[in-house]
């Protein structure tokens, strides 16, 4: 420095002061900012992860659930033994799956670092074992059923354990097995069930009184029904394990018995020959006409009685709980038909009730439109006697007469008898109308369809059915025009019963001048042919013989009674029915009891 003089320095002037502006602050506050942002940053990155942690558990236990994938985007996680998990990545959505559950999608929400996860099991194990044992059942079917429709099956394993997988909620198990009642239960929120199916095949053996093994034998219980094979032996599937068994067999007496948890009986069958007079419902009604009847059943061979229950006037004569019945005013009320089996069968009297089936005036004018119609008038086809008949093909006329019959026998019964069984015969059938084809073909099948469903009605009673038909029936091949085929008709029927009324033959048939001089032949000549057409139905066959004096020839009186039941006996069969409208009978010549 050049020498001032001085004898010391002297410091340069400092500058002069300044004020700072706002744009100064603002900058100073921004660096401040900046700086803790950056701090905050720093501190997360060096000390913390961003991400989202939580726990996944069973929606129907609430437990935790290990080893369920918990997805993020493409990150993916496992869970702890604790159900628990942690994903350092922030998404909208995680997708959640495990073995066993259904798949599920979760929403976040937004700043949440922790949630819980519930997930759905959707799969059902367990054991189907036997309620009479407790083996367990191989092979059994199970399945799950959501409404009508199977949306996932599997198989039990030998040890009747099973899995199912994929099983939605609101499903239900349906379980089946072959000999064993199926079961369906809701599975709810359950994931194991274990289930007891009961045994419902019932099984065993047919006999008669010696011993020998009865084929064709009918066997029920409940609602459903079998046969039994040529050694006797029947299985019934869908058997329940109580209630009562029905056995039955043409040419026998039916035997009940109850039904055993063990779903096994055996049952041994006692012969029966029916030997019947019919009764009107009026005779029935009256003591002083009914008492005389039985009293010649006790003193002779014969053992049975028909009785009217609904005849051809179509008045049911009974207090009748059928609503159609009602309805039509069709009720007569003369009999109490339980008091009336009891009686009969205080006699050992085989009681047999007798329903007129198509002819049926009171149902024709009550319901036209079940009626047989005229193509001419528009209105119903009637008879030369001005009688309307129901229409055979119409299957509201099955269901009523059905109805009948259960309710018959239902009141004890020993057999429901049919008679009927047909298309008219009199009148301008040419007028006929029926609303549907009317042929050869449609003719049987209408009367077989409809025996069909009575005889699956009246199976699983302790009642037999039998039906009435023309004793041309076993002569005539076709339907004879009216419906009624021998063959067809036999296999839906316990006993089939052509009117063989010598009577009732055209001059020159089986090459007599009159049939009616010959009862002997005709009896046994029309039984001895149908005998041939059905050689393994033929103790079905029970006909029913003239005890009345009709037209031209010979009066009728207890030796042609006599002959006739002779040619019965001397066809091979054992069983027959007598006819008088009036029940006036000539028995003097019949054996005694």
């Amino acid at each position: 420095m050049e020498d001032s003089g001085f004898p010391f320095d002297i410091p340069p002037r400092p500058p002069a002061p300044r004020h700072r502006g706002v744009s100064g602050w603002f900058s100073l506050i921004l660096v401040v900012a900046l700086i803790a942002a950056a701090g905050t940053l720093l501190y997360q990155t060096v000390f913390q992860k961003s991400g989202i942690s939580g726990v996944v558990i069973d929606s129907y236990t609430l437990t935790p659930i290990a080893g369920a994938t918990v997805v993020a985007g493409e990150l993916s996680v496992a869970t702890d033994k604790n159900g628990a998990f942690r994903l350092d990545h922030d998404v909208a959505s995680y997708t959640v799956t495990k073995q066993g559950y259904d798949l599920a999608k979760v929403s976040v929400t937004p700043g949440a670092d922790t949630f819980h996860i519930s997930i759905r099991p959707n799969t059902v194990h367990g054991t189907i074992t036997s309620s009479a044992d407790g083996s367990p059942l191989a092979d059994t079917t199970v399945n799950a059923i959501v409404g009508s429709s199977t949306v996932s099956t599997t198989k039990a394993n030998e040890r009747g354990e099973f899995e199912l997988s994929n099983v939605p909620e609101g499903a239900s198990l349906v379980v089946q097995a072959d000999d064993f009642a199926g079961e369906t239960t809701a599975i709810d929120r359950r994931t194991t069930l274990d289930l007891q199916l009961r045994p419902d095949v019932l099984t065993g053996k047919v006999k008669d009184a010696q011993g020998n093994p009865i084929a064709g034998a009918l066997v029920a219980a409940g609602d459903v029904y079998t046969h039994t094979d040529a050694d006797g032996r029947y299985r019934l599937k869908d058997a329940a394990q109580s209630g009562t068994a029905y056995f039955k067999a043409p040419g026998f007496v039916e035997v009940d018995q109850p039904v055993t948890p063990e779903l096994r009986l055996d049952a041994t069958l006692s012969p029966i020959n029916v030997k019947a007079l019919y009764a009107t419902a009026l005779t029935a009604s009256d003591p002083k006409l009914l008492d005389p009847l039985i009293d010649t059943i006790d003193k002779t061979e014969l053992n049975a009685m028909v009785v009217d229950l609904k005849d051809s006037s179509g008045h049911v004569f009974y207090k009748s709980q059928v609503p159609l019945a009602n309805d039509i005013k069709a009720t007569d009320p003369l009999l109490d038909p339980t008091a009336l089996v009891t009686q009969l069968h205080q006699h050992q009297i085989y009681a047999i009730a007798r329903i007129v089936i198509f002819e049926d005036p009171i149902l024709a004018e009550a319901r036209p439109d079940w009626a047989i119609h005229d193509s001419t008038s528009g209105g119903l086809w009637r008879t030369w006697n001005g009688l309307a008949w129901v229409n055979a093909h119409r299957s509201e006329v099955w269901d009523y007469n059905i109805a009948l019959a259960k309710e018959a026998a239902s009141f004890g019964f020993d057999e429901i008898q049919l008679d009927y069984i047909r298309f008219p015969t009199d009148g301008d059938l040419s007028t006929a109308e029926y609303g549907v084809p009317h042929n050869d073909e449609t003719r049987p099948q209408a009367i077989a369809s409809f025996l069909q469903q009575m005889y699956a009605a009246i199976a699983p009673t302790r009642a037999y059915l039998a039906a009435d038909v023309f004793g041309l029936t076993v002569w005539e091949t076709g339907d004879g025009q009216i419906g009624q085929n021998l063959e067809t008709m036999v296999k839906y029927l316990d006993y089939i019963c052509p009117m063989i009324y010598p009577s009732h033959f055209a001059d020159g048939s089986m090459g007599f001048d009159n049939p009616n001089d010959h009862p002997y032949e005709v009896i046994l000549w029309s039984l001895q042919n149908g005998e041939e057409r059905i050689p393994e139905q033929t103790p079905k066959l029970r006909p029913w013989l003239q005890d009345f004096s009709l037209g031209e020839g010979i009066a009728y009186g207890p030796n042609e009674v006599k002959r006739q039941v002779d040619a019965t006996h001397d066809a091979g069969l054992t069983g027959w029915m007598l006819w008088n409208a009036a029940n006036v009978y000539q028995t003097t010549e019949l054996a005694p009891n």
